[in-house]
This record gives C-alpha cells, structure tokens and sequence, in this order.
C-alpha cells in the first residue's frame, strides 16, 4: 500500500549508494507522483526539480547530490524532520565513499573533498602528478589506473656480506659497469622501441577488425559517435565485440533488434496492444528510426541486465516481464525500477547474438507469436525458449540522447 494512509520507505539500514537511490525510488512509489507530478511539488516548495533531473538520479547507482535529495524528499510529501533524516544519512554514506559521490555533479557539495593545493616539483615547478585527481584526466574519465608518478622510496642498498644468487643480476654499479652500462642502455632502447612498434602494429590491427565487423552482424556498419566531451551527456558505449564472440555488451546506449527482422529495420521500442485490450506502453517491434524510449543497458551484476527506457517526459522505467509470471506468454512492459528478478536478464550467447532470460523464470523473450510474427507492432513476450531467430537479440550501439543526465 501507498500514499498518506501508509508509512513512507525510510533510509534506514541503507549502506551503499545504490541502495540509497533505490530508496529514493520506493519513496517516489509511496508518494504515488508522477515525475511532473514531483516537479510542480518541488516548484510550490521553493525547489527546482526538472522531470529529467529526476529521471537521471534514480536511474543511476551513485549517490545523487545533497539539494536534489532534499528537493526530491519534500515533493514527496514528507515534513522538514524527515527531510533532514534523509540528507544525514545522505551525508553518512557520502563520508564512507571513494571517490567522490558522483562524476556527474558538475558543483562540489559540502561532502566533496577539496581540491588539494598544488606542491612544488624538485625543478620548482607545481608537481603535475599531484594535481590529476584519481582516475579522470582533464575532467574526463580515465580509461585505465591512474598515472603514477614514479617511484617514491630510496632503493635499498645490498649487503656485500651476503653471497649473491647465481640468478640475480649483476650490480649496475660494481666493477666493470662503466664498460657494461653502454651496451645494457643501447639494448634497452632497442626493446623499447621494439615494444613500441609491437602496440602500434596491435592497435592498427584491432581497428581494421571493428571496421571489418560490426557486433550488430550481418553487413550493418559500426555506429559513430561524437566526441565525449564533459558535460554533453554523450557517453557512447565502450568498443562492442565481434558478432558471435558470445561476449556480452558492456553497459551504454543500445538499439536492441529481434534477429528474424534485422533486415526489415525494425527495432524493440513503445507501442501498444494489437488488440486493443488496453492502452498502456508495451515492449514492441517498431522502425528503428525515430524510435522511443531510448534504450540504456546496464549490468547489475552476476551476470545479469537491466534494460532501461529513458523518456524525456515520462522518466526511467525498466523492462518488465507482466506481474512477475513464469508461464510463457507473459507480456513486457516498463515499470519502475525496483531490482525485482522479474527485471532483470540474463544474457545467454546465441547465433550472432544473445538470448534475454528473465531470471526469474528461465525462459526466453520473443515475439509473441514466433519467428513468422514479422510485423512492426509484434509484442515482446516471455516464451519458451526455442533457439529461433526470434529468440535472437542484436545490440547496435546508439549515441546518448542528449537531454540525458547520465
């Protein structure tokens, strides 16, 4: 039950940020408003609230910031005591996080570790190493560790009383080193230049490979995207794999396409019941251009998937098998994202892509009415699996939609 008649979620033995958010989540369920419905609430609070701020921070796993928590709390009807019950506990896990809460808050908040002030370098200059924050690079993310700047600790020196190891290198600096050091250095630079040409000769190879193939198969050519720059909102998906090498997507923005019709162009997107039944936003097959919500997937771990519709209007809702059925013919359809089994996919490598299973029952998605089912406006529904072209998903990487937060 929800609404003013029922306790609201509380934050309660909540100790991650994604937890929190799913709180928040809940708490949006309990109010019973829709995402405009929270923003006209926020606006008669004083607060701004945009539809697509909302839909952003609950549909993320990082702690969203402190004013939005406040806002968002109010605009669900709570009273200032418990407003403030859930920026402290807010705050608490803020001070129990590294890195900081959230790449995507473009202002420091109270909780965000100062900027450390710039050391000088042994030339007098600011040393640089210190100034890069821990995995970003000039305000974008940093594919790989951090840069190191060296190492920091004297070389111990070796005790010449104790007899040295057959296997151990010769000491650089004993006798004959003056002789030995040219030849060692001259060795080294030939390695390296060596290694050198080996990464250039591997990176020229691993490109001509994704020009060649697409992870979307058949003959589609690979997906550009813009440049990522901070603050556009455009964070294309990390390079996908070849078709058929049975590696699942990495989190991004997808095109899913039912492989029986890749080459009618058709896409799974919203639509409605062929048969009028009802009203309400189905999982269909529809043109691919133009096509809505945009599609996010997202690992959640062991092994399993979210798929995430973002709307500019209606917000972040989530693929969902109809009530939680484990029976075949279950329809899909958007719902808020509650992390319930019935929500979540596993990925299972099949042809040049990959069946969706619900992991709460095992089977596999489709069109409702098989391979033959062609149509555009054919329902995705929850089938026994058959190993059929139907049962077949390609993910063609798509560009970020730019009203997006994530």
């Amino acid at each position: 039950m929800s609404g003013p008649f029922s306790v609201p979620p509380q934050p309660d033995g909540v100790t991650t940020a994604a937890e929190f958010v799913a709180a928040l989540g809940r708490l949006r369920q309990w109010s019973g408003l829709t995402y405009r419905q929270l923003t006209a609430a926020a606006k008669a609070s004083g607060d701004v609230l945009p539809p697509s701020t909302i839909a952003g921070a609950l549909g993320r796993t990082t702690l969203p910031r402190e004013e939005f928590v406040a806002a968002f709390v109010r605009a669900c009807g709570l009273g200032e005591a418990e407003t403030a019950r859930w920026v402290a506990h807010r705050k608490r896990l803020a001070a129990g996080m590294a890195p900081a809460t959230d790449p995507h808050d473009a202002a420091a908040g109270p909780d965000r570790p100062p900027v450390p002030v710039e050391q000088p370098g042994p030339d007098g200059r600011p040393d640089q190493a210190d100034r890069v924050e821990p995995g970003r690079l000039d305000g974008r993310e940093q594919a790989g560790p951090p840069n190191s700047a060296g190492p920091r600790y004297p070389a111990v020196p070796r005790d010449p009383t104790v007899p040295r190891d057959p296997t151990e290198p010769a000491d650089p600096a004993g006798p004959g080193a003056d002789s030995v050091r040219p030849h060692t250095r001259a060795l080294r630079r030939f390695v390296i230049a060596g290694a050198v040409v080996l990464v250039l000769l591997l990176a020229t190879g691993t490109v001509l490979s994704q020009l060649r193939v697409s992870w979307a198969g058949g003959g589609a050519r690979p997906s550009v995207f813009p440049t990522a720059t901070t603050g556009s909102g455009l964070t294309p998906p990390s390079a996908a794999p070849a078709a058929g090498s049975g590696r699942t997507p990495p989190d991004g923005w997808y095109h899913i396409v039912p492989s029986h019709v890749a080459d009618r162009d058709l896409c799974i997107g919203e639509g409605r019941e062929r048969n009028g039944r009802t009203d309400r936003p189905l999982a269909v097959q529809r043109s691919c251009r133009d096509i809505v919500p945009d599609t996010y997937v997202q690992s959640v771990g062991g092994g399993a998937y979210e798929i995430q519709w973002h709307h500019p209007k209606e917000g972040v809702g989530c693929l969902t098998v109809d009530e939680g059925l484990s029976d075949p013919g279950a329809l899909v359809a958007p719902e808020n994202c509650s992390g319930a089994a019935h929500q979540r996919f596993l990925l299972e490598p099949a042809g040049a892509g990959f069946a969706l299973r619900p992991l709460h029952s095992g089977l596999c998605l489709g069109a409702l009415y098989g391979e033959p089912d062609v149509t555009p406006g054919a329902e995705l529904a929850q089938e026994s699996c058959t190993g059929r072209r139907d049962q077949v998903f390609l993910f063609r990487p798509a560009p970020a939609p730019t009203w997006t937060p994530r």
